[in-house]
């Protein structure tokens, strides 16, 4: 398990409309560093999203920044274009790449990006532990959503866990994460409002156009989150307030929604003080 004061319990995720078209760099760097103001220390992100131009965001909003201002979370084993390579070179390399783009001679966690069950072999597993002894990674752990996060914890290898935390979580996923836990792994949570309302009306910015593109591609694919649920603040209230997770990622494009964010983080972890 990383230290529990390793990160901050909010994280912010460098991805989606990050990426790409739905937000400009500018408004990528503010969020980051205003994310920082507000004690945010968890950055998230990955080589898949927008084939690098995330972990560019990142790295050159943190660049301004002290070092010990972010806990840095990226991935490997899904490449440019949705290509899968988990085999340990491929990894290493991605690894490297990312490093550049980070503007960083270390990360804080790698993360496997889903990798099959079978994918995590003794090889890839000594490649990592090289990086950990080299100095190229503080921890290693898996994101997924299946099986993978069973072999994960089976394996006792890994630092962490990066998995869906939200209140539609099957009872097997959530004895997963708490097992999890209870083997020393940490828990960091994403999807915390998937099928949380969003604001009605007509899209405003290009933030708002990126998530009515993927709220379409959800509802082609059938996906029967796309539809509305529970408000978006309860949604992150609800992973907030479970045993399932150590830190949870929120992804936003608006200052407002951002420190809407920490506050209720703050206001959960007063209760918590006084309680």
């Amino acid at each position: 398990m990383i230290e529990a004061d390793a990160f901050s319990r909010l994280g912010f995720g460098v991805t989606g409309p990050h990426a790409g078209l739905g937000a400009s760099r500018k408004a990528t760097s503010r969020l980051i560093h205003q994310a920082v103001d507000l004690g945010v220390t968890l950055f998230d992100t990955g080589p898949a999203y927008g084939n690098g131009e995330a972990e560019q965001r990142l790295g050159t909003a943190l660049k301004q920044l002290p070092r010990n201002k972010a806990f840095v979370a990226t991935k490997a084993g899904i490449h440019s274009g949705g290509r899968r390579d988990f085999s340990a070179g491929a990894v290493e390399m991605s690894l490297r790449d990312s490093l550049k783009r980070l503007q960083r001679d270390h990360v804080d966690l790698l993360l496997l990006h889903g990798p099959a069950p079978d994918e995590m072999t003794d090889k890839l597993i000594r490649r990592l532990q090289a990086f950990t002894e080299r100095g190229m990674i503080r921890h290693i752990g898996v994101c997924g959503r299946g099986d993978e996060l069973d072999r994960a914890i089976e394996l006792g290898v890994f630092d962490a866990l990066m998995a869906p935390v939200n209140d539609s979580l099957s009872e097997d996923e959530r004895q997963r994460l708490t097992r999890a836990r209870a083997n020393g792994l940490s828990v960091i949570g994403i999807e915390t409002m998937a099928g949380t309302a969003r604001p009605a009306g007509a899209p405003r910015s290009r933030s708002d156009l990126w998530y009515l593109a993927r709220q379409i591609r959800r509802r082609l694919r059938g996906d029967a989150t796309a539809s509305a649920g529970m408000p978006a603040a309860a949604g992150l209230a609800w992973s907030l307030s479970q045993p399932f997770a150590d830190s949870v990622i929120c992804l936003t494009t608006r200052s407002a929604h951002l420190t809407a964010n920490a506050e209720l983080v703050g206001a959960l972890e007063a209760g918590a003080t006084t309680s």
